[in-house]
């Protein structure tokens, strides 16, 4: 719901744009009337049959991509996003008018990073899964553009690519790899720390900031469009739980 009031509001004055939240398979039957009465509701919620825990992040976005070839026609953009994200939607907009990409995916650009191997890690990767000792350029996942001319064939390069479980270093990087898209930088997005304050003005030359709870979104977006609203020196810090959704620019 903060997310529906703040940022992806837009979506209410403006055609060319759709807000769908896709979440996992749902065991408890509690949360399985929750969702469907909210989905009947505001019909904007896309249930996929893939267990939501972290490891399966991955195969949700791959779902994501198989989701997109079979209902939606020609997209321009897509934008994967966390739940927890803090969106300049207008500015961003205004960014992908204005660069017009194709065959790219744009966000926080990671260079030279290499797999953890420690045993222990949570986001260790066996050189069985992957071997080599540095990863290709990827862009970070709590947000990402994908230009739409290469979602087919992103999505297919799943189907060809041995899969590792770090989505966005296997769909963003790996995949994108595989099929010669480009891998572009943005100062504007975030790189998954929460570096900015929940304060709107902070947003005015950003366009994501991560880690944020859904009060602040919401005093966020409307401090955001306070033209002359200025932000107070203190902030707190804060860390949620990843969920999934994505956001669409036709």
């Amino acid at each position: 719901m903060a997310i529906r009031n703040s940022w992806g509001s837009v979506v209410k004055g403006d055609d060319s744009l759709q807000l769908v939240f896709f979440i996992g398979k749902i065991v408890n039957k509690e949360n399985k009337d929750t969702i469907a009465k909210e989905k009947e509701k505001y019909m904007d919620i896309i249930e996929v049959d893939i267990e939501e825990k972290y490891e399966n992040l991955a195969k949700k976005s791959i779902s994501i991509l198989q989701w997109i070839q079979l209902n939606c026609e020609n997209p321009k953009y897509i934008l994967k996003v966390d739940d927890d994200i803090f969106l300049n939607v207008n500015l961003l907009k205004t960014y992908l008018d204005v660069k017009n990409f194709s065959n790219s995916i744009v966000g926080c650009k990671v260079k030279g990073a290499s797999p953890f191997r420690f045993p222990l890690s949570k986001w260790r990767i066996s050189r069985e899964e992957y071997k080599e000792d540095v990863f290709p350029d990827y862009i970070s996942g709590p947000a990402y553009v994908i230009s739409g001319d290469i979602l087919s064939k992103l999505y297919l390069a799943t189907k060809k690519v041995p899969y590792i479980f770090l989505e966005d270093v296997y769909l963003t990087g790996i995949c994108r790899r595989h099929i010669n898209a480009i891998a572009v930088g943005h100062p504007g997005f975030s790189c998954g720390y929460r570096d900015q304050g929940p304060c709107g003005g902070h947003f005015r030359y950003k366009i994501t900031g991560h880690h944020y709870m859904p009060e602040e979104m919401e005093r966020m977006w409307t401090e955001l469009n306070d033209r002359w609203y200025t932000c107070p020196f203190k902030h707190s810090h804060w860390v949620s739980k990843l969920k999934d959704f994505i956001f669409y620019f036709v």
